[in-house]
This record gives structure tokens, sequence and C-alpha cells, in this order.
């Protein structure tokens, strides 16, 4: 009887443990409008990518809606079409008789939504996060995910501005977070040091992201916080060198 019941505990410890850890796998993609290295619209191509990584959540930037210059396609809602994925588009500007930002896909149902926009200097272009949330299955865990797209300037003054607006907003959060996107810093730029006093870099051993041909600056990037919450379990650079002039960048996560 003893037995059983030690079992039974055991049996019952190593489930539990099992149920508060979830993996969350993550892509972010500089999508370039779906305009490819040969010059060529391809959504279809960069739902390929998406495809073959499989990923729960997926950050992208560079997203044109019913725009001129992308035969007034809704890119967002036909990557979802193609990979049954939940969508939310982040609008940062009007641009040629449409919008112009950022977006994300979710396998998971999207709970909340919001668009967060981003300090910038008058005449630069407007940035924006966007930020959803969504509860993962098997538990009861609640997580925010963020996709967005620092000032590409040769200053770095609105980089600063837009990495402290996003550590503020997020510093006191109780909500596990996954920010991603192209941040146009290097890891040693003041901007990502802002980042990281409330983030921790998951893709701090990787290399070069941009250009995807020939990769020689590391510009985008998947962040986490709290940094306690979150462990990384496996972090690459997809090698593909055609469908985007950025390189995908793939982590798998581990929530406690």
């Amino acid at each position: 009887m003893k037995k059983m019941l030690l079992s039974t505990l055991v049996c019952f410890t190593t489930l539990t443990l099992f149920a508060q850890v979830q993996k969350v796998k993550v892509l972010t993609y500089n999508i370039h409008h779906a305009e490819n290295m040969k010059q060529v619209l391809d959504v279809q191509g960069i739902a390929n990518v998406i495809l073959a990584t499989n990923p729960d959540l997926v950050a992208l930037q560079e997203v044109d809606s019913v725009t001129g210059r992308t035969h007034q396609s809704d890119q967002l809602k036909e990557l979802a079409s193609i990979t049954g994925m939940y969508t939310y588009f982040v609008k940062a500007m009007d641009f040629d008789g449409g919008g112009y930002g950022t977006g994300i896909l979710s396998r998971y149902p999207i709970n909340s939504s919001t668009t967060l926009p981003l300090p910038s200097t008058k005449g630069n272009e407007p940035r924006a996060a966007g930020i959803v949330t969504v509860k993962l299955p098997g538990n009861d865990s609640t997580l925010s995910f963020v996709t967005t797209h620092l000032d590409a300037g040769k200053r770095a003054t609105d980089r600063i501005a837009q990495a402290n607006a996003l550590a503020t907003y997020f510093k006191e959060t109780a909500t596990p977070v996954i920010m991603a996107g192209d941040f146009n810093a290097i890891p040693a730029a003041k901007e990502i040091a802002v980042l990281k006093e409330v983030f921790s870099d998951a893709t701090t051993q990787m290399g070069p992201t941009f250009p995807s041909d020939t990769p020689k600056i590391k510009i985008d990037y998947i962040m986490t916080a709290p940094k306690h919450k979150w462990t990384v379990v496996a972090a690459r650079i997809i090698e593909e060198t055609v469908a985007s002039d950025h390189r995908p960048v793939l982590c798998e996560l581990e929530l406690k």
C-alpha cells in the first residue's frame, strides 16, 4: 500500500512539474513587404519559411496592408490563410493608399491586442510596437507577445528613445513577455543595453542576420522578460537567402 502511495505521489509530482513548464517556438522575420532578393513580390516565399519552421508565434516587420506597391494585397491576411494562424496588424503609418508596419501571427487565439506608438523625431518614419496576449495551451499561463521595428536612421537618438519607451512599458509587468523584431542596432549599441535592463537576449549567441545573402551585422532579436521566467532551449538563424533581405531568427523558449 505504501509503495502504491509513493508511486502515485512521484507520478503526480512529475506531471505537476511537467505541466508547469511550457515551450514556445518563436520566429522573427523582417519580410521587406514580401519583396524578395530578386525584386519579386512573393508572399508564398515568406509563408514557406513559416511553414518550414512551424513556430507558435511570429513577429513580422515591414508588412504592407493594401498598398499600391504590393497591388492592394493584405499580406498578413494572405499569410494567415496559408498558415492557418491568427493575426494582428500593427499600423505604424499610412503608405501608398494603405498601411505599413509590423504584424503578428499566432497559433494560439489572441485574447487582447494593442498598438503602442513609439517616440520619433518629426520627419522620421513613425514606429510602433504591437502587443498581443495569448493563453498557452495546457496550463493557465498568459503570455504577452510583442513585435516591433525600431528606427533605421544613422543617428541612434530615436532608437534609444524607442528602447526606453519599451523598457519602461514592460519594466513592472508580471506577465511573461516575448519581444521580437528588427531593432536596427548591433549588440554593442546603447539601445540594446537599454532593453537588456529589462529583457534577456535569447539570441545572444547568434551571428549576423542582415543582409540575407551575405550577412554582416546582427540587427534582429528575440528578447524575454522577466529574466528569471525564461530558458532558451534552442536558437538559430535560418539560412534563407532569397525570400527577404533579412534572415529569419528562430528560438525555442521554455517558460517556467
